[in-house]
């Protein structure tokens, strides 16, 4: 079944979305403090190649063109069960944390 939209995998300007956050998650891991600032920047490369691929791919399988749902992105994740298993998890306290604020 051929998707209706067309996906490109276009470069996209790099703004150091994840810097802080992998440094820490890299110190966390048994690096040292600060991290070298190219292992950094190799891994939040990695990681938003990831983040494009998964979205390119959930566009694809997507039965509305013009819309991903969260079920095009369980979909895709779907041979791996521990990024499903989080996905249902984080749905769930989504839900849990939205219920909690409509009674304060």
């Amino acid at each position: 079944m051929e998707s209706q939209i067309e996906v490109t995998n276009k470069q996209f300007p790099r703004h150091k979305l994840f810097s802080r956050e992998l440094a820490m998650l890299m110190y966390g891991f048994g690096d040292e403090m600060p991290p070298l600032p190219e292992s950094v920047d190799v891994l939040e490369d990695i990681l938003i190649d990831y983040i494009n691929d998964i979205c390119i791919q959930a566009a694809k399988v997507s039965s509305k063109p013009s819309k991903i749902s969260v079920d095009d992105f369980k979909f895709v994740l779907r041979k791996d069960p521990k990024k499903l298993a989080r996905i249902v998890e984080l749905l769930a306290m989504n839900k849990e944390i939205e219920i909690a604020r409509t009674l304060f």
